[in-house]
């Protein structure tokens, strides 16, 4: 009893719950099986000797820091460049989204690039590319310099118009692969979300 308290508080401390499930290996049966660390120290603990339920506990902390990171790792947002988006050289068939665009569609990832400047930003929306660009609207009309790996980028504040930013910045957010609309009227085909702060 005193050694499970003992772990539970040695958990604790560590941030993990008692009800960790952790893999053990069954002697009988010669198979993996799933138990929690109450389970686990109530049915090994009080058998080992004193120096073994010591590396007992310390092997079960290492396993549960180990899947912990791999969670943390498997949730961690993947970086994409530009250069992943679409398929080069482009083809009769035109623009074609690489296997690894697809692969990111709706999911959290980490972009690197450029502000677009632009002589009228829209509210709650900037575009982002992988080189910088200014835009000239009044001059230009529709005949702009937007590369076609053009990022339009979303702000939880659908009101709020950002000031332009100089030098690469980096997004993190959901990732869409699609038609949209730009609150200005543009049409994009990649469209960051950013997460609320």
């Amino acid at each position: 009893m005193l050694a499970r308290m003992a772990a539970r508080a040695r958990f604790s401390q560590a941030g993990f719950s008692s009800t960790f499930y952790l893999p053990v290996l069954r002697p009988r049966c010669h198979r993996l099986v799933m138990l929690s660390l109450d389970d686990a120290l109530l049915i090994y603990a009080p058998k080992m000797p004193n120096n073994l339920r010591l590396s007992f506990l310390a092997a079960s902390l290492v396993l549960a820091c180990g899947f912990s990171s791999a969670q943390a790792a498997d949730n961690a947002p993947q970086t994409l460049r530009f250069a992943d988006f679409f398929q080069t050289p482009v083809g009769a068939a035109g623009l074609q989204p690489t296997e690894r665009l697809l692969a990111a569609q709706d999911q959290q990832v980490r972009l690197v690039g450029w502000m677009v400047a632009q002589e009228d930003p829209a509210p709650g929306a900037f575009l982002l590319t992988a080189r910088p660009v200014q835009m000239s609207e009044h001059a230009d009309g529709d005949a702009d310099d937007l590369p076609p790996a053009t990022v339009l980028v979303r702000l939880p504040d659908a009101s709020r118009v950002l000031p332009h930013q100089p030098g690469l910045i980096e997004l993190q957010g959901r990732l869409h692969y699609g038609r949209t609309v730009a609150p200005d009227g543009r049409v994009a085909w990649l469209e960051l979300q950013l997460a609320q702060p």
